[in-house]
């Protein structure tokens, strides 16, 4: 297939074209750090130069800036770049998403499947110096259940003895977590829990920094800024608007990162990628139409993020249109995703049908496919009671089909679906605006709060849809806090509003089946009804090319993350 190039590669390669030239008569040293060299070799040759060393500094890129480095906080990805370096969990994802221990050395569960010992690793401190041990396991995870906290992450404790009765001010102490000494902490559920380890695959933190402020204060706490964990790299400073860094945590338990130092940039990506070109930067994610001139770069490499997720478009239920089944399955039917995915993102994506990833065992062969048919949604919305007026706009009840697509920004290719979408949809019949936003703005509507802070519920006037990806870290059970009626904010992330009993049903049922073929089954029948309900609108999934610097070594991105192996990071 034929590419493209538009007036921002011609830029870039002017940029590069320029470098090149002024390289040829002038050696440069980069202001992040001094020890980059001007190697252009292939990075499979082999010489003195290339072979990796103690030290050095990385600086990757990304395109938002995070919201808070607490990450227990209504965590984003944005967030997770930076706190994956400097905070640890009790249990990790490998690559075959198996629950591996972290902070964990070993477990055991009970014969009856309610009770996990957890033996923690010893010799773990704090950034600060302090002893990691068994209470400051016990402190976040009854954090998590505190009557303040509203952040998002209590379904996680939700199945443990005692979580409830605690959340609601009935107990002083959450029955089922119990520490019996330094290095062993006992979780204790109501019943048998399938996803109940993966659930602890979220960041442990510091009793003795945060113990004194309510966990629903958390969000102006100081440390959110400047944070403390027990990471293999230690937080040193963040300018608001340029960069975060980060440097080597030297006494890091599981051995001390390669690197010096990380430096996490951000901006549009327009200016990170030109920043790779100067070579102020290593490494930063490329839009899908820059590949084939970054690809002919000889001081970098296009390395690919494969990543468990899809993109999609969400509606908000109450929203006078959106509330009803069919006016979604109508925009579903009219939404050309092949056209789309071929213009937009070539041989890095693929259509998507569902809302679970279509390489994970959760994805169903058997649910319902929306093809490219505007004669279905044409029927679909006249069955909804919506007529063409005189300017060819369904209409219902004098109120025109017209709604606010929120589009945040810093991924082209979300982007340029939003604007592919106004096409198909104003095509219909349909109108549409795009309001382009920073990502976090975009959160600011999806999880709202009042003058004073709190979370509260969604309301029809937040916003009317939204294009996000999102996808499986570690269990499919994280969907719950994104389709469960119970997990509306400030409870959870269904800020679509979304209620199905049968949903609820499947979703609370899947939990309590140990046998991972019959979950499977439970699972492919929430997609299945997800997939008739089409709150959201799967649209593609996509893999993410990142630009990487020769100079380099060991950047593997998957889907836990961008930075989740930063610790193994070298340079020639």
């Amino acid at each position: 297939m034929k590419k493209k190039f538009g007036l921002i590669s011609v830029f870039f390669l002017f940029v590069f074209l320029f470098l090149a030239a002024c390289s040829s008569d002038t050696t440069t040293n980069n202001n992040n750090n001094t020890d980059k060299e001007n190697d252009n070799t292939s990075s499979t040759e082999t010489s003195k130069e290339e072979t990796p060393k103690e030290g050095g500094t990385v600086t990757v890129a990304f395109n938002s800036e995070p919201g808070n480095l607490n990450p227990v906080i209504w965590a984003t990805t944005s967030d997770t770049n930076v706190t994956h370096m400097v905070f640890d969990s009790l249990v990790i994802p490998d690559k075959e998403l198996k629950m591996v221990g972290r902070l964990a050395e070993s477990w055991e569960v009970s014969e009856d499947g309610k009770t996990y010992t957890f033996h923690l690793k010893k010799d773990v401190k704090w950034h600060d110096g302090e002893p990691f041990t068994a209470k400051d396991v016990e402190f976040t995870f009854t954090s998590l259940a505190d009557s303040t906290y509203d952040a998002g992450a209590y379904w996680r404790v939700d199945p443990i003895v005692g979580a409830a009765e605690y959340k609601e001010g009935k107990a002083d102490k959450i029955e089922g977590i119990e520490v019996v000494d330094d290095h062993t902490i006992k979780f204790t559920t109501k019943e048998p829990f399938a996803p109940f380890i993966s659930g602890l695959f979220i960041a442990v933190l510091p009793a003795h920094i945060l113990q004194d402020t309510p966990p629903g204060e958390w969000e102006k706490h100081a440390s959110n800024r400047s944070p403390i964990g027990t990471g293999p790299f230690k937080f040193v400073k963040w300018e608001s608007g340029q960069y975060i860094e980060l440097e080597a945590n030297k006494e890091y338990f599981a051995g001390a990162p390669k690197l010096d130092k990380v430096i996490v940039r951000f901006g549009d990506a327009n200016t990170m990628l030109a920043s790779v070109l100067s070579q102020d930067v290593d490494i930063t994610s490329v839009p899908v139409a820059e590949t084939p001139s970054v690809a002919t770069l000889d001081f970098a490499s296009l390395v690919n993020q494969d990543a468990l997720s899809v993109y999609y478009v969400g509606f908000n239920s109450k929203n006078d249109h959106f509330n009803d089944p069919k006016v979604r399955q109508a925009l579903a039917h009219a939404v050309n995703k092949e056209a789309m995915v071929a213009s937009i993102l070539g041989e890095y994506g693929e259509v998507a049908d569902d809302v679970f990833p279509s390489a994970h065992w959760s994805h169903s062969p058997n649910l319902k496919v929306y093809d490219y048919d505007t004669s279905k949604s044409d029927a679909l919305l006249k069955e909804a009671g919506y007529q063409k007026n005189s300017k060819s706009i369904y209409e219902k009840d004098g109120k025109e089909l017209s709604f606010l697509m929120e589009v945040p920004t810093g991924t082209k290719e979300r982007e340029k679906s939003g604007v592919l979408l106004k096409q198909m949809w104003e095509e219909l019949g349909v109108k549409m605006e795009i309001r382009s936003l920073d990502f976090p703005t975009l959160v600011t509507k999806l999880l709202p709060t009042t003058d004073d802070g709190k979370q509260r519920e969604v309301t029809k006037e937040d916003y009317d849809a939204y294009i996000l990806g999102f996808g499986i870290e570690a269990d499919p059970d994280e969907y719950r806090s994104y389709f469960g009626s119970a997990y509306m904010p400030p409870n959870g992330y269904n800020f679509v509003g979304y209620s199905n009993p049968k949903v609820d049903e499947l979703l609370e049922a899947q939990t309590k089946e140990i046998d991972l073929e019959k979950r499977q089954q439970l699972i492919w029948q929430v997609g299945e009804k997800l997939a008739e309900d089409e709150i959201w609108i799967p649209l593609y999934e996509q893999v993410s090319p990142f630009v990487v610097n020769n100079r380099v070594v060991g950047f593997e991105p998957d889907f836990r993350g961008a930075t989740f192996n930063a610790k193994d990071w070298s340079v020639k």
